[in-house]
């Protein structure tokens, strides 16, 4: 990537003991051990650019778009789920309460 990049965050992966991130910017996300090598070749990739971005109790990553929620497995970067809302709306902070 060149020019600035926008992060999003970055997720300790569970079972890991705090040696694997999920690093999450534009609109994908890498994975990394703590020395910054690739753990995995997969690559998330949002539909969407998301404003923000959350980890789950539910081992999943959640991404807010200007027109969809998008959930996504932490492990795989697969699509779980679409949630699609009319109003775009920018969050300072995304996050789960009480298990929602």
């Amino acid at each position: 990537i060149q020019g600035t990049i926008r992060p999003h965050a970055i997720i300790i992966l569970p079972n890991t003991s705090g040696m694997e991130l999920l690093l999450t910017y534009e609109d994908e996300g890498i994975y990394i051990d703590i020395d910054g090598h690739f753990t995995k070749e997969t690559v998330l990739q949002w539909g969407e650019m998301p404003a923000s971005v959350a980890y789950l109790q539910s081992n999943q990553v959640m991404g807010w778009g200007e027109k969809a929620i998008e959930l996504r497995s932490v492990e795989t970067g697969n699509l779980e789920g679409v949630f699609m809302h009319k109003k775009a709306q920018k969050l300072k902070f995304l996050c789960e309460r009480n298990d929602k």
